[in-house]
């Protein structure tokens, strides 16, 4: 039996997904449920829930934020954001903080029943009409702030296992130059180790895997 806890701020929202799921052919039954990031908080650590529905949009700390926050405390827990948002930065910010899956509230059951599956083996679902994270990347680079040519190829060559200094000598720059190149880099990307993010550049698209 695959247990799913649901956030959203409509209450009758709630009750629709309980009712569209059969525990006996599906497999699939709500366990819990939240209407807020503050009410699903204390309820989230008691669950036992493996998969977190998540609206995007309610009161308070807003879904695509509170997706990463679920990430960082429950690691374990796959997240399938269910929105009719249609904002394509609100929809990159909510890959960017690791959603698993987001898929539109007008998509039919067996696609969430797909989906709720796909997520459990480690894949990563963008639903029907929903632009996965490497389309909006390309599609949007100056509003996402995209690395730079050089700063892609510094990138590339550290990823491969270069020094900094090597990459100074096979791309011609000064030691300078590549610490702020590198620092560009951090920032766009954000994240605060090396590893962490050729790890996002690659989910992202930035670097080829």
């Amino acid at each position: 039996m695959i247990n799913l806890f649901v956030i959203d701020d409509h209450p009758i929202f709630i009750e629709g997904l309980k009712k569209i799921f059969d525990p006996k052919s599906d497999k699939i039954k709500i366990s819990g449920c939240a209407h807020s990031a503050s009410e699903a908080q204390p309820l989230l650590k008691r669950s036992k829930a493996k998969v977190v529905i998540l609206d995007l949009v309610m009161p308070g700390l807003n879904g695509s934020d509170f997706c990463l926050v679920i990430k960082k405390q429950y690691p374990d827990k796959k997240v399938i954001a269910l929105t009719g948002e249609r904002d394509s930065e609100v929809i990159f910010n909510t890959w960017r903080n690791n959603a698993d899956a987001i898929l539109s509230k007008y998509c039919g059951k067996q696609e969430l029943v797909e989906t709720i599956h796909d997520v459990l083996k480690g894949e990563t679902v963008a639903g029907s009409n929903i632009p996965s994270i490497k389309e909006l990347t390309f599609k949007n680079s100056n509003s996402f702030n995209i690395l730079t040519k050089t700063e892609t190829q510094v990138l590339k060559l550290l990823a491969e296992g270069n020094s900094r200094e090597n990459a100074c000598n096979i791309l011609g720059l000064k030691s300078n130059t590549i610490q702020f190149h590198c620092r560009n880099i951090f920032k766009k990307i954000k994240r605060n180790k090396l590893v962490s993010v050729i790890e996002e550049a690659k989910r992202l698209g930035i670097l080829q895997v």
